[in-house]
């Protein structure tokens, strides 16, 4: 029993310090660890096998002193156990700080219910240390958020969250371009990306419908007419897999799907302009949900 006191003593320090090292760790990884389902199931596993060990042990201490009793040894053995009390033992017995089973009649408050009887037990000292310190850190707490201003409040910790995590999705969409396919592409209207996607169109499309976009043996890209619809979606899904049988290539294989996603949106800035030798139309009349952006108009004619 001394032996399985000492484990869950030790075992139960080895928590609080693991408790103590977790405060110390910096922010990012702390809220990780206190984010992360595993360590909690561990540290209430480990709440629940001390109680557990705490539990087993008082109801084999009782059974084990009515034993003894019922042998007329109590006294013997009583001594006998204090005379060979270890560290452990002795911490054990000053944390709980509870009478002996033998002088609970001293502290017996004459009131039972279903042979359970109300003892006036001393509150036990690890209880009144954890309340204690609970009171110091409310006190700590109020002053470095609350007057000094030492620690930021939890809605500013929150904006600052929002903040870090806005540039981490900003770093993540740049980074992660390539990601674009037909489905999420959106129309680009700023001035670097046309530019862009004009120097790759002149590369590899400008000897099928001109620089100018009037169409050669593709079609006229100035006017409303598609053959494939006039959508950025549209037109980005027609660059990627190419027209079988119309001597339109794939790009996929070539060009990245944010340098597609570039060709188009240049494409589309074709739109209200004049070409020098306009092909015939072709295809449909495309008509968009939206009105044009005369802004892309407008960075077209000046690169």
């Amino acid at each position: 029993m001394k032996k399985l006191n000492k484990i869950f003593i030790v075992f139960g320090l080895l928590v609080f310090a693991l408790a103590i090292g977790t405060t110390n760790l910096d922010r990012e990884t702390g809220y990780a660890l206190l984010n992360d389902p595993v360590f909690w199931l561990v540290v209430t596993s480990a709440i629940f096998l001390i109680l557990s060990f705490l539990a087993v042990y008082k109801a084999m201490e009782t059974m084990q002193w009515m034993l003894k009793k019922n042998n007329s040894i109590e006294e013997e053995l009583v001594e006998e156990e204090v005379e060979t009390e270890d560290f452990f033992s002795k911490l054990y017995r000053k944390l709980k700080d509870a009478r002996p089973i033998e002088e609970e009649s001293e502290i017996d408050l004459d009131h039972s219910y279903d042979g359970i009887r109300e003892l006036d037990n001393n509150l036990p000292p690890w209880w009144l240390i954890g309340f204690y310190l609970s009171m110091v850190f409310a006190v700590v707490y109020v002053v470095r958020h609350h007057v000094t201003g030492d620690a930021p409040l939890q809605i500013e910790e929150y904006n600052n969250e929002l903040a870090e995590a806005e540039k981490a999705k900003e770093f993540y969409l740049k980074n992660a371009a390539d990601l674009v396919d037909e489905t999420n592409v959106v129309l680009l209207t700023n001035g670097p990306d046309l530019k862009e996607g004009g120097k790759i169109y002149n590369e590899k499309c400008a000897v099928c419908h001109l620089k100018d976009g009037g169409g050669l043996v593709g079609p006229n890209l100035t006017d409303e007419y598609w053959l494939h619809g006039g959508d950025i979606k549209d037109i980005f899904s027609t660059i990627k897999y190419g027209v079988t049988g119309k001597g339109m290539r794939e790009w996929k294989s070539e060009i990245g799907a944010a340098d597609m996603q570039k060709v188009a949106s240049y494409i589309l800035s074709f739109q209200g302009t004049t070409s020098a030798t306009p092909k015939d139309a072709e295809g449909e009349l495309y008509i968009p949900s939206s009105a044009a952006p005369a802004d892309t108009i407008a960075l077209k004619d000046s690169l």
